[in-house]
């Protein structure tokens, strides 16, 4: 097995069974009724993952520097595309009228073409205008009053979506997830149960822009049009 698939097999088996997790947030606030669970949160979810499938592929060096990368997500991404060859590719629904109205979507997508860079994350793709805002949504031309509806961009999110595995950060790494096959695969911090995990269409991940860093050998899939030029 490959690298991805080992980290794929792991992603799903966490995903499907953890009922001896709880988020780390929610331990916190009550340690008492929580302290026999074992904490994780988004993070953790994703280096259990990646140390997993280091060790899988005969890596335990790789496996444990991961863990000594966990206080931000940018920094891990960083070391996977530096040290390990992985592909950066910047994603966004929306660069012209992101749901939530917040001008960082637009800007780092300006960046991202510009500098092939979010924020330390060396970049090779642009995958965007995935999921255009409808002209009737409140956040439509909220931030770009002069610019028209978004055209969705069919081909480059099709070519991502057959991806078969990844590491995502979003807000420049306070949130970091895992990626597979069109779906962001999360933790929630505060929760537990069937709350505790959570697995959403990329088109719908309501963090919009971020970036996802993916190892080489899956890069093929990817279209063309969606390689960055810088």
């Amino acid at each position: 097995m490959k690298f991805h698939e080992h980290a794929y097999e792991k992603l799903i088996d966490l995903y499907l069974h953890h009922d001896h997790e709880v988020g780390s947030e929610l331990q916190k606030t009550d340690p008492e009724k929580y302290g026999a669970y074992k904490a994780t949160n988004c993070i953790t979810y994703v280096l259990n993952v990646l140390s997993h499938a280091f060790k899988s592929v005969g890596d335990s060096a790789s496996a444990q520097r991961v863990w000594t990368l966990a206080e931000r997500g940018t920094e891990l991404a960083k070391y996977l595309v530096e040290k390990h060859g992985w592909q950066g590719i910047y994603i966004n629904p929306d660069i012209n009228h992101p749901l939530d109205k917040d001008s960082e979507h637009p800007y780092s997508s300006f960046l991202a073409k510009k500098n092939c860079r979010y924020y330390k994350i060396p970049l090779k793709y642009r995958v965007v205008n995935y999921n255009p805002t409808p002209e009737d949504h409140p956040a439509f031309q909220q931030l770009n009053d002069h610019l028209g509806p978004t055209q969705l961009n069919a081909e480059d999110i099709a070519g991502l979506e057959q991806v078969k595995f990844g590491f995502g950060v979003s807000r420049g790494g306070m949130h970091t997830w895992l990626y597979a096959n069109g779906k962001v695969y999360e933790v929630h911090w505060n929760a537990i149960g069937a709350d505790l995990y959570e697995a959403t269409p990329l088109r719908d991940f309501p963090w919009l822009s971020g970036a996802i860093v993916i190892p080489p050998e899956l890069a093929a899939v990817l279209p063309a049009s969606a390689r960055l030029s810088c």
